[in-house]
């Protein structure tokens, strides 16, 4: 089965249509970038998968078990527990780390394995560490936030995302936050991770990134998916007027 199904997924705010009728299906292993212009509805699809939004109408089920669907025209969530063991099966990284202050980077990517999933403390420890390894930053294990640079939060986000072994990791934006020196450093985590067939959904405004690491892009334009190909193909030969003029601009 599809790791993530969205079907005619709608949301709205009051008049304002943020995603129109959006359908879509992430296989196993593969890695979708997102792109499209401010306001495109790129954000809102991600946070309405990972149920930081509620949709107004449509489907979402992550690993065949159903977030949300429409019964009577009406969007219907299982009760919040539920919800939040669905949601477990996901985990996000923001354009800003939104990492805990108070933390090091050791303790940053465990508390949710031991307070959410119950691990025991050594063993999520150890883990850590290894992931830690995996993102080039075990000399920052009692680092705390503050005392890293911006590229180096990013790499941190991304091991305590992982923490919790998701089905599918989401990025939103997660290099638009950092200077252009420092950009590769994530990129290159993000790269080996698509490499290792992690499953990924990432809205990203950096085409080449979007070139050299999905195995499928999608151009969103007013909360609808206008087109979508393999990178190759999407970037050398736009087939809608849009995205051909998106690409333009952005040029």
């Amino acid at each position: 089965m599809p790791v993530l199904q969205i079907e005619h997924v709608k949301k709205k705010y009051g008049d304002f249509t943020a995603l129109n009728d959006v359908s879509l299906t992430i296989e196993k292993g593969e890695a979708v970038a997102i792109i499209g212009s401010s306001g495109s509805g790129k954000s809102t699809l991600l946070r309405c998968v990972n149920n930081l939004e509620k949709i107004s109408s449509g489907t979402i089920k992550i690993n065949n078990e159903t977030l949300v669907q429409t019964v009577e025209n009406k969007a219907v969530y299982p009760p919040d527990k539920e919800i939040r063991r669905i949601c477990m099966k996901t985990a996000m990284v923001f354009q800003h780390f939104n990492l805990f202050p108070h933390l090091t980077c050791l303790e940053n990517i465990t508390v949710a394995p031991t307070h959410i999933l119950g691990k025991e403390k050594t063993v999520a420890q150890m883990q850590a560490k290894e992931l830690l390894e995996m993102v080039g930053l075990t000399h920052k294990a009692d680092s705390y936030p503050a005392q890293l640079s911006g590229g180096q939060q990013q790499r941190i986000a991304i091991a305590r995302a992982l923490a919790i072994e998701p089905e599918i990791m989401l990025f939103d934006e997660p290099t638009s936050a950092l200077d252009p020196e420092i950009t590769s450093e994530v990129i290159n985590v993000i790269q080996r991770l698509a490499q290792q067939h992690m499953t990924m959904l990432i809205v990203t405004h950096d085409m080449r990134f979007a070139k050299d690491s999905a195995s499928r892009v999608i151009y969103m334009d007013e909360g609808k998916i206008v087109e979508e190909n393999v990178p190759e193909k999407l970037f050398a030969n736009p087939e809608s007027l849009r995205l051909q003029e998106f690409l333009k601009s952005i040029r």
